[in-house]
């Protein structure tokens, strides 16, 4: 592992991968800094033009992203309170008082450190422990791969979003969606309505750009767009600046939520935004003047920022693995990963052992990237949470129709991305969650094709679900998670305070 991360280091020495990848992270920062505007739809819009990339250029830019936006959503919580994404929405409770009493420049502080300090512990780890899961996975067989396929579906429908039949509902319909094209043993038409166009099935790219992105703006549209909020960003540099013993104080609340983080962020379905409402309320639980909490405390800000980044190379530990996205952003990248020839999983650490470890290289050296750059960003980033939203959206939705069209230069994906943008719309009008139908598209081909091959394998019996030591173990496993969020269900729609008027 040394030396693969060795070399790793020395692919970074291009001049033009760095330059790329600082574009990324100046970029996920911008977006992150933009209110509405969440590190999805900069993935997801972005990603069509790295396919004209080589993937140590396009996929370091797309990390970039990733992690710029993640962090850059505290500079408008703390700022305006308004969180530029979702994983920024624990920050801005402590972080907006404590720029309401004069400590802006404090607050951004604590929240850069923070993220730098819990991303890079968090990469430490996924460089650690990557490696060896992958040298087990590439023993596990078909019947223990199909079964880890259907608990990572299971935990995503059923974390996303309070109510469970709609997360299962959305999965099922990413299922269908996927099934759509030709049957890969076959050959026979599936879904295709006799359309030549739908044969190669539903392209992942423009649709996953048109249920975050143009979805997004068609929600911003139909909201009276308001005045900028009047809290003006040129006080951002007042106040107290970090010093080390605060720092040093704050560092066990870091440690406990990079932990948390991190746990969180190998678990599919559990992204950013659990993990930093997680990390802020054990935090507060822990704390000795929990009373403080909400009323600018450091901690509460620091809890937030390390647990929401430490998800960001976490997530990365199943998708590199086992193939299984970990939340929304990295099901972007896993497409963004095959489009460039790329096929996460065990193997993945054989055939694209250095390309791999170069990702992991990256990983650590955009951290130095984020702290210099962030300290940047805190002095003269501010005022961008003020552009109008007016001159905002009509420019992201020109690049959501450049990149669906750069794919596959085919005008048959705006097509696909309106209608995912119009399906994403209605979706969040309704309540049914986006993540899990995403992610259910993306794991339904692993999952039939582990499930065909054990059943060829073993003759069309199930049993070799019961008869193999590890399947009869994740058997067990699943249906105790079934069995769990089935209860939680049921008790949710029979428990009085929860069954009152939403």
């Amino acid at each position: 592992m040394p030396g693969h991360l060795a070399a790793g280091f020395a692919l970074l020495l291009d001049p033009l991968v760095i330059v790329t990848a600082l574009c990324g992270l100046i970029a996920g920062i911008v977006v992150g800094a933009l209110p509405g505007l969440t590190a999805t739809m900069a993935v997801a819009v972005l990603a069509p033009f790295t396919f004209f990339m080589e993937p140590l250029i396009g996929l370091p830019f797309l990390l970039g992203i990733y992690k710029g936006a993640i962090y850059a959503g505290s500079i408008p919580a703390i700022l305006l309170n308004t969180p530029g994404t979702a994983a920024a929405a624990a920050t801005a409770i402590d972080g907006n008082a404590m720029a309401r009493a004069g400590k802006p420049r404090l607050a951004l502080q604590i929240s850069l450190v923070a993220s730098v300090i819990a991303d890079l512990a968090a990469t430490v780890v996924l460089i650690l422990v990557a490696a060896p899961l992958a040298s087990v996975a590439i023993r596990v067989g078909s019947p223990e791969f199909a079964l880890l396929y259907a608990i990572a579906l299971t935990m995503v429908a059923a974390v996303s979003g309070d109510d469970l039949l709609k997360g299962l509902i959305a999965t099922a319909i990413g299922v269908l969606i996927a099934l759509i094209g030709l049957d890969p043993m076959s050959g026979a038409q599936r879904y295709t309505f006799d359309s030549v166009l739908l044969q190669g099935g539903v392209s992942l790219i423009p649709l996953l750009i048109g249920m975050f992105a143009l979805s997004e703006i068609l929600i911003r549209a139909e909201k009276a767009m308001a005045a900028p909020p009047s809290l003006a960003a040129h006080a951002a540099t007042g106040g107290p600046a970090l010093r080390w013993p605060l720092l040093r104080r704050l560092m066990p609340t870091i440690a406990r939520s990079t932990g948390v983080g991190t746990g969180l962020g190998t678990l599919p379905g559990l992204g950013a935004e659990v993990s930093c409402w997680a990390s802020y309320g054990i935090a507060q639980r822990i704390s000795r003047t929990p009373q403080e909490f909400g009323r600018g405390a450091p901690e509460g800000v620091a809890s937030a920022e390390a647990g929401n980044n430490a998800v960001c190379p976490a997530a990365l530990i199943p998708m590199t693995v086992f193939g299984i996205p970990g939340d929304t952003i990295t099901a972007v990248l896993l497409g963004a990963f095959m489009a460039q020839g790329l096929n996460p999983g065990p193997l993945m650490f054989d055939r694209d052992a250095e390309m791999i470890y170069a990702l992991f290289a990256f990983l650590i050296v955009s951290n130095l990237m984020l702290l210099a750059f962030g300290i940047i960003a805190i002095r003269y980033l501010q005022r961008i949470v003020l552009i109008p939203a007016g001159l905002l959206y009509p420019v992201v939705a020109a690049f959501c129709f450049a990149g669906a069209f750069a794919v596959n230069n085919a005008g048959f994906d705006i097509v696909i991305m309106t209608a995912g943008g119009i399906a994403g719309y209605a979706m969040r009008k309704t309540g049914m969650p986006i993540p899990p139908l995403v992610i259910g598209m993306l794991l339904a081909p692993g999952l039939e094709n582990a499930l065909r091959q054990s059943l060829t394998a073993w003759r069309g019996s199930l049993d070799i679900f019961i008869t193999r030591p590890g399947a009869l173990a994740l058997l067990c496993v699943l249906g105790l998670l079934l069995a769990t969020f089935i209860w939680r269900g049921i008790r949710s729609s029979t428990d009085p305070t929860t069954a009152k008027g939403d």
